[in-house]
């Protein structure tokens, strides 16, 4: 048997005793139409030289007899054929990540991932299952709930990009706007407890970002999406500073200076604005920390949680904006009191 056919096989089969399948139901799924008996021959093939075994290949699928006779992957021994130890524990732990945004989305499936994994560590080393029951993995922030994503949404808009096709949708914006669009997808991005897709118009190389939680509907359409060849989504996640929108139409980075107190530029010295990034020796208290950072619309938000900590030198108008609302908050409070 080729290898596409032993991982077409090994994706169709069930991993669970109970959820065991015929050889006539796998035949249905593997040709996706009426089956011959031809058709079907090649799958009984298939089903017994995987439960047959040797003694330096042991069976990989396990045969409950029966009328008819059902069949399920052994997943101790696919574990020891596929599947690493460090594998394993990193499916694991990267779960908690994925399962929020990315949901039960059949093209990606962390259920029959998660499945295999689980039976691989409770099989190895203590110091694994340790790992396991001791390690978790949870986002920035304050911890707000995950966005609700309309699961067909979700589905439709990973059909659009495994099948490369321009996907069609309704959106709400975040004041209210609504408004019917079709664009090529060119990643999705799962950030902040959502998932948010990039995409771009005609032929057009800015991406746009849109937030699928605030999708209506998605259908995925028949025209073929717009192949964007320059298009690396990792240098772009990097040079967008997480997807962070800029206020600018071009991503171009500012020169960013910042009077850092003693107390607060801990934050600067552990997570760095960017690889550049100085820091000045300390004068009365406060350190001087220069960056060539996007101007985006996270930018002043996140100098602002430093409070008293920070004072923007430059440029004027991010000192602007942030005087701006500090001002208005100011206020605000004051006026309450």
């Amino acid at each position: 048997m080729d290898m596409n056919s032993i991982v077409r096989l090994m994706q169709l089969l069930p991993v669970r005793k109970e959820q065991a399948i015929s050889a006539s139901l796998l035949a249905a799924k593997w040709f996706e139409r009426e089956v011959s008996n031809a058709d079907l021959r090649k799958i009984q093939r298939y089903l017994l030289s995987w439960s047959s075994g040797s003694a330096n290949a042991p069976a990989l699928v396990e045969l409950i007899p029966g009328r008819p006779y059902l069949y399920y992957l052994d997943i101790s021994r696919v574990n020891d054929w596929f599947l690493s130890e460090e594998a394993a524990l990193n499916i694991l732990l990267t779960r908690q990540v994925l399962s929020g945004p990315f949901g039960t989305a059949t093209q990606i499936d962390t259920e029959r991932l998660v499945d295999l994994a689980e039976k691989k560590t409770h099989a190895v080393s203590q110091d694994t299952q340790r790992i396991r029951d001791r390690v978790r993995i949870v986002p920035d922030g304050i911890g707000r709930l995950p966005a609700t994503i309309d699961p067909k949404v979700r589905q439709n808009v990973i059909d659009a990009l495994a099948l490369q096709k321009q996907v069609s949708f309704k959106y709400k914006s975040s004041k209210g706007r609504e408004s019917t669009v079709r664009y090529s997808p060119q990643g999705l991005v799962a950030k902040d407890g959502t998932l948010y897709l990039l995409c771009t118009k005609n032929l057009s190389d800015h991406p746009i970002h849109y937030a699928l939680h605030r999708m209506t509907s998605a259908q995925v359409s028949h025209e073929p999406l717009v192949i964007q060849p320059d298009f690396d989504l990792d240098r772009y996640i990097v040079q967008s500073h997480t997807l962070s929108h800029t206020l600018t139409q071009t991503p171009d980075p500012i020169e960013l200076r910042l009077r850092v107190a003693k107390e607060t530029v801990y934050h600067f010295i552990e997570r760095k604005l960017e690889p550049e990034q100085t820091i000045g020796d300390e004068i009365d208290g406060w350190h001087i920390v220069t960056a060539s950072v996007p101007n985006t619309m996270l930018l002043v938000p996140f100098l602002l949680s430093m409070g008293p900590g920070v004072e923007v030198l430059a440029p004027p108008e991010v000192r602007t904006e942030m005087a701006t609302r500090v001002q208005s908050m100011a206020t605000r409070y004051i006026q309450k009191q």
